[in-house]
């Protein structure tokens, strides 16, 4: 009885993946239509992110998410997308050397990265994520704030050595807060992707203790030194303080670390 209740689930499992596989562009643009209607329900989203994910209709997927990001419906349809493996890849760079706005091109680019953070075991993921940090430094210079924001996130999800000292470069000297606090935050991802806890220690420290010694906003402040704690393993401040922005605990923390920093 256990054996068939296995080969139902696996049968089930194939038959549902099948299913999803054949839904064409006609299929998936009526079920985005009732999703609307609906008010974009819960249950019917994560169904619909689902089949979405799991088809062959790659530009309409790419499509939906810059329309969600313009919207800000907040469908987050950009998680799956890893799920096309390299055909979503190659084409997200085909889109790239398209005459596209900046915003959209900024917001390609981050749907790249993040979706080849997801891809860490492919045989193409170096050499992709190496010609994607290109194109990311290359938009690092906008002057929209938002977007500058959005190209140092996705510089944390797959920079590498050679990144590290840009992105140090702007915690110290973006002049937006928050550009600078995602810098923090985007140098501490790199620990779980391309770059080596020991080479990040090293090549970061000087710069969070300036960082952290001279940054007036306090919740900027609070990113960098909770980013510093986890690259250096110490336990200076809670993310609830940090969140809350309580001046109290920011300075007691920004003191330790900047102590430690010093070493």
């Amino acid at each position: 009885m256990a054996a068939e209740a296995v080969d139902k689930i696996k049968k089930d499992i194939n038959d549902e993946k099948t299913r999803r596989s054949n839904l064409t562009r006609a299929d998936l643009e009526k079920s985005y239509l009732e999703l609307e209607s609906n008010d974009f329900d819960s249950g019917m989203r994560i169904k619909f992110a689902a089949d979405l994910a799991e088809s062959n209709e790659i530009s309409y997927h790419y499509e939906l998410i810059i329309k969600d990001w313009e919207l800000n419906l907040n469908l987050h349809l950009e998680n799956g997308f890893y799920k096309h493996d390299r055909e979503g890849i190659v084409l997200l760079f085909g889109k790239l050397d398209e005459n596209i706005d900046e915003k959209v091109k900024v917001y390609t680019a981050y749907l790249l990265a993040k979706a080849l953070s997801q891809l860490k075991h492919r045989e193409f993921y170096l050499p992709f994520c190496n010609k994607a940090c290109d194109i990311l430094v290359s938009l690092l210079d906008t002057n929209d704030d938002n977007l500058r924001c959005k190209v140092i996130i996705a510089i944390g999800f797959i920079g590498a050595s050679n990144e590290i000292e840009l992105l140090a470069h702007q915690l110290l000297y973006d002049e937006e807060a928050l550009c600078r606090a995602w810098s923090a935050s985007s140098l501490m991802q790199m620990m779980f992707h391309r770059v080596k806890i020991e080479e990040l220690q090293e090549r970061t420290k000087l710069s969070f203790l300036e960082g952290i010694s001279s940054e007036m906003d306090l919740y900027t402040s609070g990113i960098m030194i909770e980013a510093a704690q986890t690259i250096f393993g110490k336990r200076w401040i809670s993310s609830s303080a940090v969140e809350s922005e309580e001046p109290a605990a920011i300075e007691k923390a920004r003191k330790s670390a900047v102590r430690f920093l010093r070493k």
